[in-house]
């Protein structure tokens, strides 16, 4: 397994930060204050047969993260190198206070890939998340392989969103994804998401502090969540970041 751990603290009135990783590297973008951007960066290409990667980010109390993926994750399959599949784990904790945004660029499970993937979320009191995830079953052409992605979060006053999707691009399920090959999901965390424009999505306001929005279909270039990513989410964050780091 390779791990690449992010790890953002409080120093005075600035952060520092630790960063390693060999699969997936990451790389300083910017520094402001307590505020943080990352890239994420393939150091190969991947995710082949038997790859695990197991991505550890620890934001500090008060500290500002910002992840930003540098291309999309392909899951390949070769019969050559076995059938074990393919890992992709993230363990997020969160300070009090902490804030984290993570717009995630498609992943696309090939017609012979197999990929577990898991997000474990650990949120403190007075700290929020927001995640773009865009899962693609198979390139131009393909059905896609295997998915099973789980989802696991909790706040400070216990569980705020348990999620687990399991599907096969050849064995479409009426309920689950039907025959759409891309699933787009925003997820806020720790705060409500204001009103957007839920033409083509199904938006969830969880019981506690959350918003999820999501898109079926066939290709992702067509979901509105890029849109709305950027309009709603991203952009409010920012401004009341450089706002208070001003």
């Amino acid at each position: 397994m390779s791990t690449t751990v992010i790890d953002v603290a409080p120093r005075g009135a600035d952060a520092a930060y630790a960063l390693s990783g060999e699969l997936i590297v990451p790389r300083l973008v910017a520094r402001r204050g307590r505020r943080v951007e990352v890239a994420l960066v393939a150091g190969r290409a991947m995710l082949l047969p038997g790859d695990h990667v197991h991505l550890d980010v620890r934001v500090g109390e008060g500290c500002t993260l910002a992840l930003v993926d540098i291309g999309g994750l392909v899951v390949y399959g070769r019969p050559e190198l076995g059938d074990e599949p393919s890992g992709w784990h993230a363990e997020i904790t969160l300070a009090p206070g902490a804030r984290l945004t993570w717009e995630g660029l498609p992943t696309v499970v090939t017609a012979d890939g197999e990929l577990l993937r898991s997000s474990v979320l650990r949120l403190a009191s007075g700290s929020s998340v927001a995640l773009r995830e865009t899962l693609v079953l198979g390139r131009a052409g393909e059905a896609g392989g295997r998915l099973r992605s789980d989802l696991d979060a909790t706040d400070a006053t216990g569980p705020l969103l348990r999620e687990s999707l399991e599907v096969r691009g050849d064995r479409p399920e009426p309920g689950v994804l039907g025959r759409s090959r891309v699933m787009d999901t925003v997820v806020v965390l720790g705060e409500r998401l204001g009103p957007v424009d839920e033409t083509d999505i199904a938006r969830l306001d969880l019981a506690g502090e959350g918003t999820t929005l999501r898109y079926l279909g066939d290709a992702a270039h067509h979901s509105p969540l890029g849109e709305l990513w950027r309009s709603a989410v991203a952009a409010p964050r920012e401004t009341e970041v450089l706002a208070c780091a001003g």
